[in-house]
């Protein structure tokens, strides 16, 4: 059973009270996929009553990164193609860059973006080898910066600017965070996960992905922190920070690391692939 959450802010921080709702397509789609009994024709009718994200989604099916020979006219075409659960980890991608979309403009803000869905690519493979599902870790490895992405939503130019300053003086991200926006992106992300119903284990990931695990190496969290960290020794970080490790020191200190793969060379440039299609 997850630790109860005792960091999320009792009142809602003043950095977030200005925040844009969170799309109702994508709570939608945490909930379906949340589901025992999902269905591929709910999926289906769910991405359909968004005309945009259904566009978005067949342009992305027929593009050169899954290389179909023939054309993907209709969203059950491209479930069928893809497969439900490619399908749910796209639809999920694109709404969450969609909510992104204006500060995406600025490096240093999209940086944050590619690290999100790197580590969401990591965390689905390394569920497998933790015995996890890995859809659920790719969800979590994609909302674990909730707080982050909301900080940048809010105040793009002022993130952005903070990101630069962190990064020429090697700060502690979450120190600047609290200095600037009197919160840091972790206890931001925990009072968002909640306040937005997501399931319970995004709210520990959210808020904790940058704790060590003590204990359960084979938890959620425990994936999405390594995962993280995998994604930042990848290449995908955010900004350096003091505590950045290499890959090759990753795969001696955590556990199972010697399951990864010893040259991070393939893995990186079948990751950034992804990334940049959904770019």
């Amino acid at each position: 059973m997850s630790a109860v959450l005792t960091d999320v802010p009792e009142t809602k921080p003043w950095a977030l009270r200005e925040l844009p709702a969170f799309p109702s397509i994508t709570t939608k789609l945490l909930q379906l996929l949340s589901s025992s009994d999902t269905q591929v024709n709910k999926l289906v009718d769910l991405l359909r009553s968004d005309a945009a994200l259904s566009a978005e989604l067949l342009r992305r099916a027929n593009s050169a990164l899954y290389g179909f020979r023939s054309q993907v006219g209709s969203l059950q075409h491209a479930v069928m193609l893809l497969g439900f659960d490619q399908m749910k980890s796209l639809a999920m991608a694109v709404s969450m860059g969609a909510y992104l979309k204006s500060a995406l403009r600025i490096a240093a803000l999209r940086r944050c973006w590619r690290h999100s869905l790197a580590t969401a690519l990591v965390a689905e493979q390394l569920a497998r080898h933790m015995k996890l599902d890995p859809d659920g870790a790719y969800t979590a490895g994609l909302l674990h910066d909730i707080g982050l992405l909301g900080l940048m939503v809010n105040y793009p130019e002022a993130y952005s600017e903070m990101l630069v300053v962190g990064s020429e003086n090697a700060f502690d991200i979450r120190t600047v965070e609290r200095a600037q926006f009197d919160v840091d992106h972790c206890e931001a992300g925990a009072w968002l996960a909640q306040q937005w119903n997501f399931p319970e284990e995004i709210q520990q990931a959210a808020a904790r992905h940058h704790e060590k695990p003590a204990d359960d190496h084979s938890s959620l969290t425990a994936c999405i922190y390594w995962s993280s960290r995998l994604a930042d020794a990848l290449g995908f970080l955010v900004n350096p920070t003091p505590d950045l490790h290499a890959y090759a020191d990753l795969r001696e200190i955590m556990p199972g690391g010697k399951a990864i793969p010893e040259n991070p060379s393939e893995w990186k440039t079948s990751i950034g692939a992804k990334v940049d299609g959904f770019e």
